[in-house]
């Protein structure tokens, strides 16, 4: 959906380029797809990035994540949202909730090329829109998805059970 979404989007920009990031047995269909498209000038795939990762989100100006992950923890998109990058993702997994439509990027619900195109089209549209999600998300990863956060909840989750457990009702 991703590709076919992008070739769709060409026609009214065609400067745009598509950057695939990772690993993964999908690389020759979708080198294949590429090819018969006529996109192999327009689509870049990079294997999978670790050590320059911040300056491959910081050359983007939209991150998409069209599934939540091997782990399903959303953890690529988190980056780009740390990255200060608006997220475009499918609403799947965890992506439901680390994305918030509308003010940290776009959720669709299907994996239609027409609803990758538009998401995109909104976001290449209103350059300042774009920017101002990516701060969004930028703020709601660095305060919301840190481990200090995640230990607060595992601890509350705790607590919470202790107390129940504990309470002079269950005696």
């Amino acid at each position: 959906a991703l590709i076919r979404g992008f070739a769709l989007l060409l026609p009214t920009y065609p400067d745009a380029r598509l950057l695939l990031v990772g690993k993964g047995e999908l690389r020759a269909r979708l080198d294949a797809l590429v090819h018969d498209l006529g996109l192999a000038r327009q689509v870049l795939f990079t294997g999978y990035r670790d050590t320059d990762l911040p300056a491959v989100l910081d050359a983007l100006d939209v991150f998409v994540l069209l599934g939540a992950g091997s782990d399903e923890s959303c953890r690529a998109a988190l980056e780009a949202m740390a990255a200060g990058r608006p997220v475009v993702a499918r609403r799947v997994g965890a992506l439901g909730e680390a994305v918030v439509h509308g003010t940290t990027g776009i959720l669709f619900d299907d994996d239609r090329p027409d609803s990758v195109m538009a998401a995109l089209r909104t976001l290449l549209e209103d350059p300042d829109r774009s920017r101002a999600m990516g701060e969004a998300g930028r703020r709601r990863a660095l305060t919301t998805f840190t481990p200090e956060h995640h230990a607060a909840q595992v601890e509350a989750v705790y607590r919470s059970s202790l107390s129940r457990t504990l309470s002079p009702a269950r005696r």
